[in-house]
C-alpha cells in the first residue's frame, strides 16, 4: 500500500515511528491510532524491540507529534485474524447465578490498497432460555496503514 498524502511520522535514533489514527465512528469520545516502529537498520527490529520492553515509557515518549510530507511511502498487504472461544473462564467468574453462559469473541485487522480496516465481534448465548444476543460492536477503517501490536 502506497500513499501520497502528508503522514505522522517521526525520526528518532535509529528507528522512525509512523502513526495512523483511524477515522472516527459513532464513539467521539474516544479515538485510536495504530504505529509502525521502522528499524533504520533491516536486522535491527530485534533491538529496538528489546529497547521498548526495557525502557518505561517507551512507547508513550515515542509518538509523533505533527503530519510531515512524505516522499516514499510503501507498507505491505497483510491481514491478521483472532477468534476465541472463552464460555469456560466466563462461568468460573459465578457473575451470573444458575445460567449457563456462553462467550465468544473475534477480531481481525486488514491493510490493503484500500486502506486499513479492524473489525470485533461479541457473542453471548444464555443456555437457560435460549436468549443470544450480540454485543455493541466498534467498526474502524483507516484509509492508511499501521503497526500491529499482538
Amino acid at each position: 500500500m502506497s500513499s501520497g498524502r502528508d503522514q505522522y511520522i517521526e525520526g528518532y535514533d535509529g528507528f522512525k515511528v509512523l502513526q495512523l489514527p483511524f477515522r472516527q465512528g459513532s464513539d467521539s469520545d474516544h479515538s485510536f491510532s495504530m504505529y509502525f516502529y521502522l528499524p533504520d537498520e533491516k536486522d535491527g527490529l530485534d533491538n529496538l524491540v528489546k529497547k521498548m520492553t526495557s525502557t518505561p515509557g517507551f512507547v508513550d515518549n515515542h509518538i509523533p507529534s505533527s503530519e510531515v510530507e512524505v516522499c516514499q511511502f510503501r507498507i505491505p498487504k497483510f491481514k491478521i485474524e483472532l477468534g476465541f472461544e472463552a464460555t469456560k473462564a466466563f462461568n468460573e467468574l459465578k457473575l451470573v447465578d444458575e445460567m449457563k453462559i456462553s462467550l465468544y469473541k473475534k477480531a481481525w485487522v486488514q491493510i490493503n490498497e484500500d486502506g486499513a480496516e479492524a473489525f470485533s465481534y461479541s457473542f453471548i448465548c444464555a443456555e437457560d432460555d435460549d436468549v443470544c444476543m450480540c454485543l455493541p460492536t466498534i467498526d474502524f477503517v483507516a484509509d492508511h496503514p499501521f503497526l500491529f501490536f499482538d
